[in-house]
C-alpha cells in the first residue's frame, strides 16, 4: 500500500464516521425540525392520533398517513406569530393532559366551550384539512388537475353539441 491509498482510506472512513450519526434514527426525537416551538415526541404522537381522528383512513389514506399533523406543526412554526404559537402549544398541552381518546377530547372541548382548547382545535383542524387536501396523494389520485378550458374534443361536430329547441 502506498501513502495515497492510506490517505484515501482514512478520508473514506472519516467521512463515513461523520455521516453515521445523521443516519441513525432515535426514538426520542421529533420527526421534523422546528425553529420556534418545542414539541415532544409524545405530543407529536398525540397530534398524529388527533389528525387520524379528524380524517380517518378508509379506502383512502387518513390524515396521519399523509403527514398532515407534521404539515400543521410546520405551518404553526413558520407562519404563526409568537402569541398564536404560544396559544397553540398551551392548548396542545392542556388537551393532551386530559388522557382520553382524541374523539372524546374534541367532543368534550366543543361541548364545554373551553377557550384554549377550542382555539387549538380550530387552528389544528384547519391546518390538518389544508395539509390533507393539498397533499400529493389527494392532488394526484383524488383530484386530478385539468387545465382551465377543459379537454378539447376535436372529433366532435360543433352542431351536435348545441341543444335543439
Amino acid at each position: 500500500m502506498d501513502r495515497r491509498q492510506v490517505i484515501r482510506h482514512f478520508l473514506v472512513v472519516g467521512a463515513g464516521m461523520a455521516f453515521i450519526p445523521s443516519c441513525v434514527y432515535k426514538e426520542g426525537k421529533v420527526s421534523i425540525q422546528l425553529k420556534s416551538i418545542q414539541v415532544t415526541p409524545a405530543q407529536e404522537q398525540f397530534l398524529k392520533e388527533l389528525a387520524d381522528a379528524m380524517i380517518p383512513p378508509t379506502d383512502t389514506p387518513g390524515a396521519a398517513e399523509l403527514g398532515s399533523h407534521l404539515f400543521a406543526l410546520k405551518m404553526v412554526d413558520d407562519c404563526f406569530v409568537k402569541e398564536e404559537q404560544e396559544a397553540f402549544v398551551a392548548g396542545l398541552k392542556k388537551l393532551q393532559s386530559e388522557k382520553a381518546e382524541p374523539v372524546s377530547l374534541m367532543a368534550t372541548a366543543e361541548k364545554n366551550k373551553q377557550k384554549e382548547e377550542l382555539a387549538f382545535l380550530k387552528s389544528f383542524r384547519r391546518l390538518v384539512i389544508q395539509g390533507y387536501t393539498q397533499s400529493e396523494y389527494v392532488m394526484t389520485n383524488l383530484l386530478p388537475y385539468q387545465l382551465v378550458p377543459g379537454k378539447y374534443y376535436g372529433c366532435v361536430d360543433r352542431n351536435s353539441t348545441t341543444s335543439k329547441s
